[in-house]
Formats: structure tokens, C-alpha cells, sequence
């Protein structure tokens, strides 16, 4: 989870924290959000599955 941190954070710094978060999923994994934040332009490493919630993409 990672809720509710990210909205106080510039783009560069999103960017670095999901990135850091990603490499510690397994492809498939999954990764939950605050509903007040997005993934959209952070990462391409993972897919919406619902709002508020992402899936690791395979092949990152």
C-alpha cells in the first residue's frame, strides 16, 4: 500500500518512489494507492485494474 504520501510529492520525486516500490513487486503483483492519487504519467510499468489500484506489468 501506498496511500495518501505521494500528493505532497513533485512528479521527479513520484516517479523515484514508485519506481523504488516496483522493483520490490513481482511481476503480477499488485500495488494499492490513496483514491486522492494517480499513476497516470508516473509509471508505464504497470496497468489500472480499478481505481486506485495497479498490477506490475510482466515484462518490467
Amino acid at each position: 500500500f501506498l496511500r495518501n504520501v505521494m500528493i505532497y510529492f513533485d512528479m521527479e520525486t513520484k516517479r523515484r518512489v514508485v519506481d523504488n516500490v516496483l522493483t520490490r513487486l513481482k511481476p503480477g503483483g499488485t500495488l494499492f494507492i490513496g483514491h486522492a492519487e494517480t499513476l497516470q504519467n508516473v509509471s508505464d510499468r504497470v496497468q489500472l485494474v480499478k481505481p486506485t489500484i495497479y498490477r506490475l506489468l510482466a515484462h518490467t
